[in-house]
């Protein structure tokens, strides 16, 4: 008997449905978060700095400057030359008669006459209630104080004729007030009321410069003659963040920073410095391929940061209009002199030589240090090592 097969039956493969899976919901999550990203990220670097401009809003990205030419290498910083101790170069400004301040700021010096303020220590606040007076030559000193209004001294400069300062309130806001030292006997006078912010003034001459908050979005520059007390407009600054980016005002030629109006369409990361001497009334542009902060000049040349006093902030500098240098990075605040730049780089003083090209370290090692200003081609500064009281110090760059 032939042996009978049985025919075997073929199983039916059933097909598995992707969208059935588990993986499904979630990769489709992962698509929608990606395409949602995608449309944020076409609104934020092409919708915004496209359709803000035409309705009279800057649009900015944090500024990354790249200038156009290629900078040197940064020098390499060393000791003040023809200075074996760079101690020596150090003077503490010692308050002899007024003691009982242990509060001081916002020094300036004219003709070796330094003018800084002075606070006491009220209901757990420093109030900034004096001007004190040091002459360099003998370190005596002596208490001036002209007259406030309101809470606080702020921003004092002074010079043969003038003596203008913020009289200043705590909130913020203010008046500017003048005084005429060619005047015996003379007292303060309002120069101009000052509603928001507390504006550092500049003065050059009879003519003081400042930048003031006036409106919720808007910023102005101001120069007044304080022969007569007018006041002109020189630039205004709407929702822009060069409202915030200080002026310089020496030898009667004013410098600030603007948009370079070009750029402001494409990257917005590059700057126009703007210079005017008040004696010709004509603006000059110089565009240096890089972002501007607070521009400074010195007779020759313009120094300025790249950035709002962040880690990366690069300085740079300038002889006249020329190819810019870089300086240093890293730098929080400068101020030039007749022939140097001066600044505050890791809590360290630092000297930049311009015609060597270098840097010098100022402060030694162990001394942690603030930037105060450069005035009178004499650096300042705030020994902050210890924060028991202020300890004030400057030295001359010859």
């Amino acid at each position: 008997m032939k042996r009978r097969y049985k025919r075997v039956k073929p199983r039916r493969i059933r097909k598995t449905s992707f969208k059935a899976s588990n993986w499904a919901p979630v990769l489709a999550l992962l698509a929608t978060i990606i395409a949602i990203l995608g449309v944020l990220a076409l609104i934020v670097f092409v919708g915004l700095p496209y359709f803000l401009p035409m309705i009279g809003i800057e649009y900015r990205v944090t500024p990354t400057p790249s200038p156009s030419p290629t900078p040197r290498p940064t020098p390499t910083p060393r000791p003040i030359e023809n200075t074996e101790n760079i101690a020596d170069l150090q003077k503490e400004v010692v308050l002899t008669t007024e003691k009982r301040y242990k509060w001081l700021g916002d020094p300036y010096i004219y003709n070796d006459i330094l003018i800084f303020t002075a606070g006491e220590l009220i209901d757990n606040e420093a109030v900034m209630n004096s001007l004190l007076e040091y002459d360099i030559g003998s370190g005596t000193m002596k208490k001036i104080d002209p007259g406030l209004d309101n809470d606080h001294y702020m921003f004092p400069v002074f010079n043969d004729k003038w003596l203008v300062y913020l009289d200043a309130r705590f909130d913020g806001g203010g008046c500017i007030k003048m005084q005429d030292l060619t005047s015996k006997g003379s007292e303060p006078q309002i120069l101009k009321e000052v509603y928001a912010g507390q504006p550092e003034l500049k003065l050059s001459g009879d003519y003081l410069a400042w930048t003031e908050r006036t409106g919720t979005n808007m910023d102005k520059l101001f120069v007044c003659d304080l022969r007569t007390k007018e006041t002109t407009v020189l630039s205004m600054f709407n929702s822009s963040v060069y409202g915030q980016s200080q002026p310089d005002f020496k030898d009667g030629l004013l410098v600030w920073a603007d948009a370079d109006t070009v750029d402001m369409q494409q990257s917005g990361t590059t700057s126009t410095l703007y210079s005017i001497r008040l004696s010709d009334s004509t603006v000059k542009p110089y565009k240096p391929g890089t972002y501007v902060h607070d521009p400074e000049y010195n007779g020759s040349g313009f120094a300025w940061l790249s950035g709002h006093h962040g880690p990366g902030t690069e300085l740079y500098y300038s002889k006249g209009f020329g190819m810019p240098v870089k300086v240093d990075e890293g730098v929080v605040e400068f101020g030039m002199g007749s022939d140097f730049i001066a600044y505050c780089k890791d809590e360290t003083m630092w000297v930049y030589l311009i015609g060597k090209g270098r840097s010098y370290r100022l402060t030694p090692e162990r001394e942690r240090a603030q930037f105060l200003g450069v005035s009178d081609d004499k650096v300042l500064w705030m020994d902050v090592t210890s924060r028991e009281r202020d300890i004030m110090k400057f030295a001359p760059i010859d």
